[in-house]
């Protein structure tokens, strides 16, 4: 039995994910799925959080998944090595899975003289702006000769890594973030969904899921929001997530206008439910990996309209299965928002290449496939 009492499947191999928080986001996201969908049979997943447990921990913890958290104090707190390492040598992990800079940092550490355990450290995202520290690119080659395994999400985050952080270009492989095609599309009765909103049916949708943090730039989708409204009235912004950001681009929203127009729904769990209600997706950020929610959006073959930075370039062919827009030109997005909404046939090409782009490129097979090598010690599979 785990510390929270859990079963563990004798002969499985045992993998501890590291991660901050099981927040909201895409990393979180990506860790709650590959955790549920994992044959125990195969891999007994357990989740250690470094900041809260947030409500995908929870989640995890009532579906019996051994969730550990032991808050991290400001500054490099050493404690967690110690505490790291104890829980590596209890649990009897095989692979320590560490998502993020600072999860890696602590977990190969801690696993440093344990021979058993591989480390394997994906980074999902960079910050904006890229910030450079002597201290972490004269350490970075060391760090890194602890790790089996050093995964970026997208091409434009190992140039990146390379770039800022110093850790070796032979050593990066790129794992593109993956989603289940068919999961993220279900039958819904749209009417019902639509009322249960409050929107009624002569209502244009587009929107977007996304934590609301200044790395988002949400404010520029809501710019570009208020041109498309000038000619197109009858549409509404629909915004799912939750963020530190939320008041404060609320009180936008009505400073513009807008609040009729722009519906913040809060933390979502049936986004499922929601996605087919968009007749285009949007993405404004200073910076992305490869966002989950705009490969959720596309496997239901919706549109969409992103900023050109980071991974984004890697998902939306422009002007195939959606289209990229420079950062902050919110002219541009609206006039590819105006382009999807006045085109009906245009909309329904961009939305059928969007599904075949992620189902040939973005599997949630594909990547756990990779992962799944990794962890038993072997080279990267073709996706």
């Amino acid at each position: 039995m785990s510390a929270n009492g859990s079963k563990r499947v004798v002969g499985s191999l045992r993998v501890m994910h590291v991660l901050l928080t099981m927040g909201v986001g895409g990393a979180e996201k990506l860790v709650y799925d590959m955790v549920r969908c994992l044959d125990p049979a195969t891999v007994s997943s357990s989740v250690c959080c470094l900041q809260d447990m947030g409500p995908l921990g929870e989640k995890l913890r009532e579906q019996g998944v051994p969730v550990f958290f032991h808050e991290r104090r400001q500054g490099v707190d050493w404690s967690m090595v110690g505490w790291l390492r104890q829980l590596m040598i209890a649990e009897h992990i095989d692979v320590v899975h560490a998502h993020q800079y600072t999860p890696m940092f602590y977990a190969t550490l801690a696993a440093t003289g344990l021979r058993r355990v591989r480390v394997v450290y994906t980074e999902h995202g960079r910050l904006y702006p890229e910030l450079w520290s002597w201290k972490r690119y004269l350490f970075n080659p060391l760090l890194a000769l602890g790790l089996d395994h050093i995964v970026s999400i997208a091409e434009s985050t190992k140039r990146a890594m390379v770039r800022y952080d110093n850790f070796p270009a032979r050593k990066i492989e790129v794992v593109h973030n993956g989603v289940d095609i068919d999961a993220c599309r279900t039958t819904v009765d749209r009417a019902a969904k639509r009322r249960s909103l409050g929107l009624d049916d002569g209502f244009r949708i587009i929107g977007t899921a996304a934590r609301l943090e200044e790395i988002k730039n949400i404010p520029m989708m809501l710019r570009a929001f208020k041109r498309v409204l000038a000619s197109r009235p009858e549409t509404v912004l629909l915004i799912a997530g939750r963020g530190t950001q939320e008041e404060n681009l609320k009180a936008l929203a009505a400073e513009m206008g807008m609040t009729d127009q722009v519906r913040f729904l809060g933390l979502r769990f049936d986004m499922a439910e929601i996605y087919p209600l968009f007749e285009v997706f949007l993405l404004t950020s200073f910076t992305e990996g490869i966002s989950i929610t705009l490969l959720e959006a596309m496997a239901n073959g919706i549109p969409a309209v992103v900023t050109d930075v980071g991974g984004n370039g890697e998902v939306v062919d422009h002007d195939a299965t959606g289209y990229l827009v420079p950062l902050d030109d919110d002219t541009a997005m609206e006039q590819c928002i105006l382009r999807i909404l006045e085109n009906e046939r245009h909309a329904e090409i961009l939305g059928v290449n969007a599904r075949r782009r992620v189902r040939e490129h973005f599997s949630f097979e594909g990547m756990l496939d990779n992962y799944l090598a990794f962890y038993m010690g072997k080279e990267s599979v073709l996706q």
